[in-house]
C-alpha cells in the first residue's frame, strides 16, 4: 500500500499592443522563459512523495534547483479548461469553458483574451513552442511566432503496439497500457524535446519564451519496454483504497467517481497492478525526456539568464475513491506538479507548502520578467513566496469541475461544494487520503462559511460546445 507519510519524502529536499512600463528592464536584460508542461501528471514523483515506487531523478533534480510548490492545484481537473485557464489567466467560472469539448476561443470572454505567450510577444520576446501546451483540438496560432510540428498539429504522433487493447478490457478506447518495442527517439515526446533542445542551442537576438509540452503520462500508456522493466509487477505498490469510501460522498461526487465504470473493469480484468505499472513507466519515460531537455539547457548559453517553470495540468486517480482518470474534485485529481527555477531569485532546495493554483503562473511570470501588468488576471503573483516560502498566505487554491462545482484547498482543509449545495469537507492534518467527510458535522459550520467565501461569486454559462467525439487529448 502507498505510504501516507508523504512529508518524509519532502524532507529530503533541503494580439496585444502592450507598452513597456518605463520602470521595466530593457528587453535585452530580461529573463528568458523555458515553459515546460507535463500532461496528466499527479504527485507520483519522488520529490512529492506520492508513490514509493516512482523513479523520477530528473524531476527531483530540477525541483532541487529552485522552489517546489508541494500544495499546488489545477484550475480544472481536465485538459482543455485547465490549460485555457493557465494560458489566459481567466478561470472556468468566468469564461464558461468547463469541458474538453468547448473551443476556448469561442467563449465570449476568451475570444479576445491576450494569452500568456501573446503578452510576452508584445514585450519583444521571440515566442515558440512544441508539443502539447493547449488542449490538442484547440491550438492557438496567434499565440506563437513558431510552433513544431506545426501551428495546427501541435505534437507528433506516437508509435502504437499491434493488437490493441493490450489490457484485454473491451471498449476502452485509449484506456490502455503496455510496452512498445521502439527506441526512445521514435516517440513523439522525444522529438518534441529534441526540437526544444535545438532552440536552446540557437543564437537568439532577443529574449525568448520557449514552451515544451510533454504528453506522457497521458493515456494510452504506451512507452518503450525498458520503462516497464523498471517496475516489476511483483513489486508494484497499489494505492490505499477504502472499499466504502463513497458512502459519505454526495450523489454528484459518486457520479463523478463512477465506480462501476473504469474501476470495476480494472478489477474484473485483473489489471490494477499492470495499470499502475503503466502509469509509473510513462512517468519514468517523461522523466527521461525531461532529462534530455535539461541536459541541453545546462549546455546552452542561456542557463544563467532563463527562468524555468514546470507544471502539470492536473492530477490523476488510479483507484483512489474507486475512481480512475481526472474528472473529480478530490486530492488526486486536483493536486499537480509545479516548480520554479529563476536565477538570482529562487534558492536551491526550497519547498513552499502554501496552497497555490495554476492561475498564478501568468502574473508570476510577468513579475519575474518585469513585464507590464495585465488587468483581469484571476491569479496572484507568487513572487513574494518565491523569495520567502514561509510567508503566510490566506488565499487557498480553487478548482472547478463543470459548472457550479468547486473545491478550495488550504494547507489543512479541502472543502467541496456541488451545484446542488451538497458538500464534502476533509481535514488533511488527520485524513490525508480524504476518507472521512466532515461536512455534516455542526462544529464545522463556521469553518465552511469561511472557506466558502473563496468560491466564485458567479458561474458563467457554458460556452459553445463542439458537438462531436471529444477525444482524450
Amino acid at each position: 500500500m502507498v505510504s501516507t507519510t508523504r512529508r518524509h519524502f519532502l524532507a529530503s529536499l533541503a494580439g496585444a499592443a502592450a507598452v513597456r512600463s518605463p520602470a521595466a528592464p530593457a528587453a535585452a536584460d530580461r529573463q528568458n522563459v523555458l515553459f515546460i508542461a507535463i500532461d496528466d501528471l499527479n504527485d507520483w514523483i519522488g520529490c512529492l512523495g506520492g508513490h514509493p515506487d516512482a523513479k523520477t531523478p530528473n524531476f527531483d533534480r530540477l525541483a532541487g534547483r529552485g522552489v517546489l510548490f508541494t500544495n499546488a492545484h489545477c484550475a480544472a481537473p481536465l485538459c482543455n479548461p485547465s490549460r485555457a485557464a493557465i494560458m489566459t489567466g481567466i478561470r472556468p467560472s468566468t469564461s464558461g469553458v468547463y469541458l474538453n469539448s468547448q473551443p476556448w476561443r469561442k467563449s465570449e470572454v476568451l475570444a479576445g483574451a491576450v494569452t500568456l505567450p501573446q503578452h510576452f510577444m508584445a514585450h519583444g520576446y521571440w515566442v515558440a513552442g512544441a508539443g502539447k501546451i493547449y488542449h490538442g483540438r484547440y491550438p492557438d496560432p496567434p499565440s506563437w511566432h513558431e510552433y513544431w510540428p506545426s501551428q495546427t498539429q501541435n505534437r507528433p504522433r506516437d508509435p502504437v503496439p499491434p493488437n490493441r487493447p493490450l489490457n484485454g478490457i473491451p471498449k476502452t478506447a485509449h484506456f490502455d497500457w503496455g510496452p512498445v518495442k521502439v527506441r526512445d527517439s521514435e516517440m513523439g515526446d522525444r522529438k518534441v524535446v529534441q526540437w526544444a533542445a535545438d532552440q536552446l542551442h540557437r543564437k537568439h537576438d532577443r529574449p525568448f519564451f520557449l514552451a515544451c509540452g510533454i504528453f506522457r503520462p497521458h493515456l494510452p500508456w504506451y512507452v518503450p519496454e525498458k520503462y516497464f522493466d523498471m517496475f516489476p509487477l511483483g513489486r508494484i505498490t497499489l494505492p490505499e483504497v477504502k472499499a466504502d469510501d463513497l458512502d459519505d460522498v454526495p450523489p454528484i461526487g459518486r457520479k463523478f467517481a463512477n465506480p462501476e465504470g473504469d474501476h470495476r473493469k480494472v478489477i474484473q480484468y485483473g489489471q490494477w497492478k499492470k495499470a499502475v505499472q503503466g502509469y509509473l513507466a510513462s512517468i519514468a519515460f517523461a522523466d527521461a525526456c525531461l532529462g534530455k531537455l535539461l541536459e541541453a539547457f545546462d549546455a546552452s548559453p542561456y542557463r544563467d539568464t532563463t527562468t524555468i517553470v514546470l507544471w502539470s495540468d492536473h492530477g490523476w486517480h488510479l483507484g483512489e475513491k474507486l475512481h480512475w482518470r481526472k474528472f473529480a474534485l478530490w486530492e488526486e485529481a486536483t493536486h499537480n506538479v509545479f516548480l520554479v527555477v529563476s536565477p538570482g531569485l529562487t534558492k536551491s532546495g526550497t519547498v513552499c507548502r502554501r496552497p497555490v493554483d495554476m492561475m498564478d503562473i501568468y502574473p508570476t511570470l510577468i513579475d519575474i520578467c518585469g513585464l507590464r501588468k495585465r488587468e483581469g488576471l484571476e491569479g496572484i503573483s507568487l513572487l513574494p513566496w518565491l523569495k520567502n516560502p514561509e510567508l503566510e498566505k490566506e488565499r487557498p487554491a480553487l478548482t472547478t469541475y463543470q459548472r457550479g462545482n468547486h473545491s478550495v484547498r488550504t494547507e489543512r482543509w479541502r472543502y467541496i461544494r456541488y451545484h446542488d449545495g451538497t458538500e464534502e469537507l476533509y481535514d488533511h492534518e488527520k485524513d490525508e487520503l480524504e476518507w472521512y467527510n466532515l461536512a455534516a458535522r455542526p462544529e464545522y459550520a463556521d469553518l465552511k462559511r469561511k472557506l466558502a467565501r473563496w468560491f466564485p461569486k458567479t458561474d458563467a454559462p457554458n460556452s459553445p460546445i463542439e458537438r462531436r467525439r471529444t477525444g482524450i487529448a
